[in-house]
């Protein structure tokens, strides 16, 4: 989903009800959550969906308005008619000719919205992350990051609302402990949830700036996640930054013996439509 491809046309009022910091204040990466309210209760959302913030001009380089994606992480499941959240990172950028950095428009613009505000979105966009029918399917998550948000919603359907049984497998995490997001949610489900393993992904080096080391954490489990991507019914989500996506497949083509191998494999879930990813 390209932002230059998305309909704007049709926006709807949202009102921002709580502005909540889910990374502590010594944490080198800012990360908010923001709970909104609509006045449309049948306005629904699920998880994998997402809203688009259109924040107004005119901006650097003469665009009347910057446009950016963002993915439900609580919905009205959850919280009750009209109200879900927004997971926002606040973000910089590091100009490559100048090594200026500067403030990421969109993300600085939600994460100092004050509680009261009222901005106009649009969306839900995007497909759902889909759950089988059967509850004993076995499932492989990827959410690193802000990737998590999605998901946190989908595990409490799983096991608050489905009952599941089948195996599943999360991977999640972030630079470093600090950073992580929703581990209290994620191991409180884990800890009702017969059949759920959880991985915590981290930077080897956080002081560097280096991201999370999702290979290494596959190969550490390489036999368990060769071994589920191999059940017939395997059904797999990702979300996060693109890196993610692109350490997935080279840690699986080394646990595939190969390449060729892994890329037959991944195609065949994906043409059963199993296979589901939000990669940005």
């Amino acid at each position: 989903m390209r932002v230059e491809d998305l309909d704007l046309g049709t926006r709807w009022p949202a009102k921002l009800v709580a502005n909540t910091p889910l990374t502590p204040p010594e944490a080198r990466e800012e990360v908010r959550e923001l709970l909104f309210e609509v006045d449309d209760p049948e306005r629904d959302f699920r998880a994998g969906q997402s809203v688009a913030v259109a924040v107004a001009g005119p901006h650097e380089f003469g665009q009347q308005q910057h446009v950016r994606l963002y993915t439900i992480a609580r919905t009205p499941a959850e919280l009750g008619p009209g109200r879900f959240t927004l997971c926002v990172r606040r973000c910089t950028f590091l100009d490559p000719y100048s090594g200026e950095r500067f403030p990421g428009i969109a993300s600085n613009y939600l994460c100092n919205l004050e509680e009261g505000s009222e901005l106009p979105l649009a969306g839900p966009m995007g497909l759902p992350f889909l759950i089988p029918n059967d509850p004993n399917t076995p499932l492989l998550i990827i959410g690193l990051g802000t990737g998590i948000a999605p998901f946190r919603a989908m595990l409490r359907e799983l096991y608050e609302e489905r009952g599941w049984r089948g195996e599943v497998m999360l991977f999640h995490g972030a630079r470093t402990g600090l950073e992580t997001l929703y581990s209290g949610d994620v191991a409180e489900i884990a800890e009702r949830a017969a059949g759920l393993s959880t991985v915590s992904v981290v930077s080897p080096r956080p002081a560097w700036g280096d991201p999370e080391d999702l290979s290494a954490a596959i190969r550490e489990h390489r036999d368990e996640v060769w071994q589920l991507l191999n059940e017939p019914e395997i059904h797999v989500y990702m979300a996060g930054l693109t890196w993610v996506g692109e350490q997935f497949d080279a840690a699986l083509a080394e646990a595939a013996g190969g390449s060729e191998a892994w890329d037959a494999r991944k195609e065949e879930i994906k043409a059963a439509g199993r296979w589901m990813s939000l990669l940005y």
